[in-house]
Order: structure tokens, then C-alpha cells, then sequence
């Protein structure tokens, strides 16, 4: 890597790149985006937002070729006619620098992520979650089984089908290994507590190991949905119904650089975490107040979340109602694997905002613990379902 962008040699990078002219200078806005990586640019005259991916300069990761893998997946899904619905989820993508590990593609001017319209509307439509589940569905059943995707992507990951929730890698050695002191090193001092914690609880890591390890591979996963990586049109309503049986998408997600052949539960698991995350980061939290009471002073209760995460469980089903035939198991693992996300969630602030992570870690845990072993008992996704939930073996 020749070149590390930066806030002195970005413009100048876009510029050579003949992406951006000398004169738009002046106008761009500028949004440094620390939880991905990457620039946020705003073009004048509504022309879209650009999005500028570079891997972290301190990544110790050897042979990583995220930036590489999301490129080449781009690509593939351009290749596919039977593909159409799965590409037009994904951004324009306009340069690609593979010698600098750089990714630069576009998104509309008018499209807001998700996670800003949830905080500025401060309510959580029953149709947006709808939309959601009915893409993810969508994702998952036009890639189900689908040759040609899992050979391209078996040979992406050189048959390493695993999951990367989220990188680097060796945070899921911490939940399927006895840990090492050697590998402590790589992780902050502040996190070896939990990670005891962790350990000792047996029955949530042996679930977890079991998750980790034997999820299934059946279609093209994201890996990594959150809430700031999709993105809706600001006038969303609007749209809903002239798109039912459209083959384009009107959610566009972004970061695909954790894609794999891979468990449509992982996805469905990671959208309902970030519901669960509205709910979780409204309570109070301190080390004075008991987690019971915590959950009882969330400014924004759990049957307020629970009705989007029953909503957008429906629209998925009804969607793609064969899931059941094929995977009996899939609601409860979709449950546990939002618990999964919470743990991982937790080991990612330890990294980046280790006094957020001490802040919550007894609160995650004991929510993630709830999901991963009780998850029946935690969140019934049954009422309203019809017959066919029967399959699921709640």
C-alpha cells in the first residue's frame, strides 16, 4: 500500500482518480466516518454522496483483501441476469484501486441510512420494518442454491466458508477457544475481564461454539447488516407500493466486504440486533442500578422494537414462506444470532471505545445470554405467523 488517505490527500486522490473535478472543491462536505473506515463526501448539487473505503492503516490483518472481495462481488452480480433484484441492492460502484486497497461507489443523494431516520423520526413504521424483512427475503430465496454464487464465492474465501462478525477474525477464536495468554495481546486489557466472564458461562459458549462452527451455507449473506449500512429514500412511504413486484430494490446496503455463502438467519439476526440496540442504548446504565431496573427505565419499551422485529419476521416469512420447510430451526436461530451480534457488538467496542464497552458489558451479556439460550422464552415470534410457524419447533 503506496498510498494512505488521508484528510490532506483525499480531495487531491479523487481528482487524479478523475472522479471529482478541481473546481467542486470548495463544495464538498466532508463526514469522517470512524466506524467503517471510510469518507463520507456530500456532492454539490444533489448529486449523490460518495463513499471512499480504504482498509484502516493500523489493520494487522495478513492477506487482507476485503476491499478486493466486495469489488469482485460487485461485479459478479453485475454478470447475472437472474441476479438483477440482488445488484440493485448494492451501491454504484465508481473506482476501484487494488494496489491501494481503495473502493470508491455512490449512493443517491436522496437516500438516508436507516439507523439517522430511526434517530430523527424517533417512531419505528411498521411498513419500513416490512420492507426490510421483504428484501432480506428476497436476498436470500434468488440465491438460495444458486450455483454459480457459491462456486464464485467458495473460491472468494478459497473454501473457507466462516463468519466474520465482525474483523478481525480472531475475536471469534475468543467465543470458540480456551483463551491464551498469548492471544490476549491482541485484544485491550479492558475486555480480558468479560472475555473470563465469557468463558465460564458454559452453556452460552457452548451454544455459540455451535454456531460459529456448524451454521449452515445455503445462500449469499451480508455478514454484517446494521442499521447505518442500509440506506431508504428520505420519501420511502411514497415508494412502498409501486415496487411490490418491481426486480429493483429500493433499499440499498452497503459494506459487503463480510459477504459469504452463508446462513440467511445470520442476516435476519443482525436486523433484529439493531432494533434491540434502539431499546438497549435507551436505558440507564450504571454499575449503582440493577439490569432489572435498567430495562425498566428504557425510554423506548420493548414492545415498541418487538412490534418492527414480529413485523419484519412476518414480511420475511411470507416472503419466502419455504424457509421453514427447509430450515424448521431458522426463527429461534435468527433469535439466537441477534444474541450472537450482541456479543460481538460488545468485543467490537473493546477495541474501539473500551469505556463504552465496560459501561455495558453486564447488560449485553445478560441480554445476549437471554437470546442465545431462551430464546423461545425471550421474544415469541408466533402470534400472527399462521400454521406455517408450526414448522419452526418453538
Amino acid at each position: 500500500m503506496t498510498i494512505k488517505l488521508n484528510s490532506k490527500n483525499l480531495f487531491y486522490y479523487l481528482i487524479d482518480a478523475a472522479i471529482c473535478q478541481k473546481d467542486d472543491l470548495d463544495s464538498l462536505k466532508v463526514d469522517v466516518n470512524s466506524k467503517t473506515f471510510h469518507w463520507v463526501i456530500e456532492l454539490s448539487q444533489n448529486q449523490g454522496n460518495l463513499f471512499v473505503k480504504q482498509l484502516p492503516h493500523s489493520s494487522t490483518l495478513d492477506n487482507d483483501v476485503r476491499i478486493s472481495k466486495e469489488w469482485k462481488l460487485y461485479n459478479f452480480l453485475q454478470s447475472y441476469k437472474d441476479l438483477d433484484y440482488i445488484s440493485s441492492l448494492t451501491p454504484e460502484v465508481l473506482h476501484f484501486d487494488d494496489s491501494n486497497s481503495i473502493l470508491i461507489y455512490k449512493c443517491p443523494s436522496d437516500y438516508i441510512t436507516l439507523q439517522s431516520y430511526y434517530e430523527n423520526q424517533e417512531a419505528f413504521p411498521i411498513a419500513l420494518a416490512e420492507l426490510l424483512g421483504t428484501t432480506l427475503a428476497k436476498l436470500h430465496s434468488q440465491t438460495m442454491s444458486f450455483q454459480e454464487c457459491y462456486t464464485f464465492l467458495t473460491e472468494l474465501e478459497e473454501c473457507k466458508l466462516k463468519y466474520q462478525l465482525p474483523y478481525p477474525d480472531y475475536l471469534s477464536n475468543y467465543l470458540i477457544s480456551r483463551i491464551e495468554p498469548e492471544s490476549l495481546k491482541k485484544s485491550q486489557s479492558l475486555s480480558w475481564r468479560f472475555l473470563g466472564i465469557f468463558q465460564q458461562s458454559e452453556a452460552v459458549r457452548e451454544i455459540v461454539t455451535d454456531m460459529v462452527l456448524n451454521h449452515r451455507h445455503c445462500c449469499l449473506t451480508h455478514n454484517n447488516i446494521q442499521f447505518h449500512k442500509i440506506f431508504i429514500p428520505r420519501h420511502w412511504e411514497k415508494l412502498v407500493s409501486e415496487i411490490q413486484d418491481s426486480d429493483q430494490s429500493l433499499i440499498k446496503i452497503v459494506d459487503w466486504e463480510a459477504c459469504s455463502w452463508g446462513d440467511p438467519a445470520c442476516d435476519l439476526g443482525k436486523a433484529i440486533l439493531g432494533y434491540f440496540l434502539f431499546w438497549l442504548n435507551s436505558m440507564i446504565v450504571d454499575p449503582a442500578i440493577e439490569i432489572k431496573k435498567s430495562i425498566q427505565l428504557a425510554t423506548i419499551p420493548l414492545e415498541v422494537v418487538r412490534t418492527s422485529i414480529v413485523a419484519m419476521t412476518k414480511a420475511y416469512i411470507n416472503t419466502y414462506p419455504k424457509i421453514l420447510e427447509d430450515y424448521p430451526e431458522f426463527v429461534k436461530r435468527v433469535i439466537q444470532f441477534a444474541g450472537l451480534g450482541l456479543i460481538y457488538q460488545l468485543l467490537a467496542e473493546f477495541q474501539l471505545q473500551p469505556d463504552m464497552a465496560l459501561n455495558h458489558q453486564e447488560l449485553y451479556f445478560f441480554i445476549g445470554a437471554q437470546l442465545l439460550c431462551k430464546p423461545e422464552k425471550f421474544l415469541s415470534l408466533k402470534e400472527g405467523t399462521g400454521n406455517r410457524e408450526q414448522g419452526t419447533g418453538e
